[in-house]
């Protein structure tokens, strides 16, 4: 089984660079055989090309998205698609622009027919999305969930011992 958790964000956007983040807390990680950790920061249609050389099992992608959820909460959900032919030419449309956000990415991969068989996306509501290095305090928090999240995650799949 090939795993792949991506990190998905704006870099030193505030909050919005939390995927980065993560990848950097772990990548230091023993996650197990098979999990590969990267950032994903560089263009959906780019990330649906890597998708497919690399046709992992399991897409776990984490990162913040501003939804209006309170700052800091923390949400998982299993991507599912059900995307229309328009939906799929509006979201490559706007990948194009080198716009980059976990439903954009998840998007344009099961349009791109690159999506693996799950897809998993870990969401941080973010408190700052300034241009900044720093997360804001609730993000710093809730990077926290996010990476117990994906070790949850890992452990469920068999990649990562107990």
């Amino acid at each position: 089984m090939q795993i792949l958790v991506g990190g998905v964000g704006e870099l030193y956007q505030g909050d919005l660079d939390l995927g980065r983040r993560v990848v950097e807390r772990l990548a230091a990680e023993d996650l197990g055989p098979g999990v590969l950790v990267e950032e994903l920061h560089y263009g959906a249609v780019a990330v649906a090309q890597r998708l497919e050389d690399l046709r992992p099992d399991l897409l776990i992608l984490v990162g913040a998205v501003v939804s209006g959820r309170p700052p800091g909460t923390v949400e998982r959900r299993e991507y599912r698609s059900e995307l229309s032919e328009p939906d799929v030419q509006r979201a490559i449309g706007d990948a194009v622009t080198g716009y980059v956000g976990i439903d954009l990415v998840l998007e344009v991969a099961a349009g791109l027919g690159a999506l693996p068989p799950r897809a998993v996306a870990i969401e941080v509501e973010p408190a700052q999305i300034e241009s900044s290095e720093e997360l804001s305090r609730e993000a710093e928090a809730a990077l926290e969930q996010a990476l117990d999240l994906v070790r949850e995650e890992l452990r469920a799949s068999n990649a990562m011992k107990l």
